[in-house]
């Protein structure tokens, strides 16, 4: 199956509102890890920054993970917890390339009723 460009899929484009990282560098980081060519309109040294500052990202959010797991506020029961949901999301995506604005709202509405329930405090 083709690739599917994670910009302009709503899926992922409301996963990205909801997330650390901004739609620019969720795009280098798809290109990166696929061997994709660079993002047009943008020079190589900006580009290779951004993947630096994306990486450093990454590593920083698994850190914080370890970090949150050591403190008791995450554990590897509520990590496992969004398995889940990421598997469905993942036949979801591999299967319609187009979605509704409602069904998205809908699966929006489900990813945040399991996040609400990881991150009890």
């Amino acid at each position: 199956m083709e690739d599917i460009d994670p910009i302009k899929n709503i899926l992922f484009y409301k996963l990205i509102e909801n997330s650390i990282f901004t739609p620019r560098q969720i795009q280098i980081i798809y290109n990166f890890t696929n061997s994709h060519k660079m993002i047009k309109n943008i020079s190589s040294g900006a580009y290779y920054r951004e993947v630096r500052q994306s990486k450093e990202k990454l590593k920083k959010i698994c850190y914080s993970i370890i970090l949150l797991d050591l403190m008791n506020i995450f554990n590897s029961n509520q990590l496992a917890s969004l398995n889940p949901i990421i598997s469905q999301l993942r036949t979801l995506n591999e299967n319609h390339v187009d979605y509704h604005e409602e069904s998205i709202d809908s699966i929006m509405d489900v990813i945040d009723q399991v996040v609400n329930q990881v991150i009890k405090m």
